[in-house]
């Protein structure tokens, strides 16, 4: 029998809800210490325990009006297979920054975080009344991903970022919400 499924934010295949005690897993804190999977993560240098994991949690837990972070939950499995986030939350100028980590390699290249980043960009706009969400990377996947949902080139950051021996631009991208456009391939059908 499958666990009930907890559901704040759902889509097609996925559902976005808060992070668990049951989601620290070894396998989860595996994700966050992969060099492979954290290849474009500004982390990546560093070691992330458990604690210091429950402590980033805590802190947007505690500092709701900071940001949130939200498990990417498979709905056919109930699988947690990465995070998602949305930082820096500017009310005044109501914009906020995403991050995403699709962690278990075997749900990649299969549209999850195009989901997730598409139900998070909406539930931003719809719900939470943003004007702006952004994002920078480096990671060409990431940026083709965030394109095909609408995102513009906002500009580089000049070797901001250094990785694998060498200095890397960062791109910095993002959607307005009147640029926003409702997809049904993403829609859960009523």
């Amino acid at each position: 029998m499958k666990n009930k499924q907890i559901v704040y934010i759902e889509g097609k295949n996925i559902l976005l809800r808060p992070l668990l005690d049951q989601d620290f897993t070894i396998e989860y804190l595996e994700w966050l210490n992969d060099p492979f999977i954290n290849e474009y993560s500004q982390r990546r240098p560093f070691p992330i325990s458990f604690e210091a994991l429950k402590d980033y949690n805590n802190y947007y837990l505690k500092n709701p009006q900071k940001g949130f972070v939200l498990a990417i939950v498979e709905k056919k499995d109930n699988i947690h297979i990465g995070n998602i986030s949305l930082v820096n939350i500017q009310p005044v100028n109501r914009c906020a920054e995403i991050a995403i980590l699709i962690g278990n390699k075997k749900f990649w290249n299969l549209g999850y975080g195009k989901e997730s980043i598409y139900l998070l960009t909406k539930h931003s706009f719809f719900c939470i009344n943003l004007h702006k969400i952004f994002a920078g990377s480096f990671n060409p996947a990431f940026v083709k991903c965030v394109q095909g949902l609408g995102w513009k080139n906002e500009g580089d950051f000049r070797e901001r970022i250094w990785s694998n021996g060498k200095y890397h631009n960062q791109i910095w991208l993002s959607i307005l919400n009147n640029e926003f456009n409702i997809n049904e391939k993403y829609e859960v059908s009523q």
